[in-house]
């Protein structure tokens, strides 16, 4: 490949990663307010600070997207009492099987990601959050616009409570 045309491709990906949009539910900026790069949200009751999720036993598959190893690894995720009891990989993967322990980093509950939705000073926080659902699918948080590698996404799936 040319490396004049890197910093094209740099330049895409990025445009399509920051292009990406909440359909169907309210994505907002670091403050709070509706995101206008997310196309145009839905209402929601609530804005930044979001809600504490109510449920204090259930499972969940989360995907977390970040410069690590296990980026976009679902892990299914047990919470008993508000706390983690479990977590394992969902699929087999590189240097894993289904069923193994995730590693710990992954131990979160729905309120952790919404504690990270409710980051103060971030420079960029994305919070999709279905109309009528008491938690949120995705947040998206990058908490210094000058420091490379430290965004975190996280992906919440198949919550069921128990």
């Amino acid at each position: 490949m040319k490396t004049h045309l890197v910093p094209l491709l740099v330049v895409g990906a990025a445009a399509l990663v920051a292009g990406c949009s909440a359909a169907g539910g309210v994505a907002v900026d670091a403050g709070g307010a509706p995101d206008p790069s997310a196309g145009s949200p839905s209402t929601h009751p609530t804005a930044a600070p979001w809600p504490a999720y109510g449920v204090d036993d259930y499972t969940y598959t989360l995907r977390t997207t970040c410069f690590c190893a296990e980026a976009n690894v679902p892990v299914d995720v047990t919470v008993r009492d508000g706390k983690v009891t479990d977590a394992v990989y969902a699929h087999r993967g590189w240097g894993h099987e289904a069923g193994d322990r995730a590693s710990k980093w992954m131990w979160v509950t729905i309120n952790d990601v919404i504690d990270a939705a409710n980051t103060k000073h971030a420079a960029v926080v994305r919070v999709t959050w279905p109309e009528g659902q008491d938690h949120p699918s995705s947040v998206y948080v990058d908490r210094d616009a000058m420091m490379a590698d430290e965004e975190i996404g996280y992906s919440i799936r198949n919550v069921t409570p128990e």
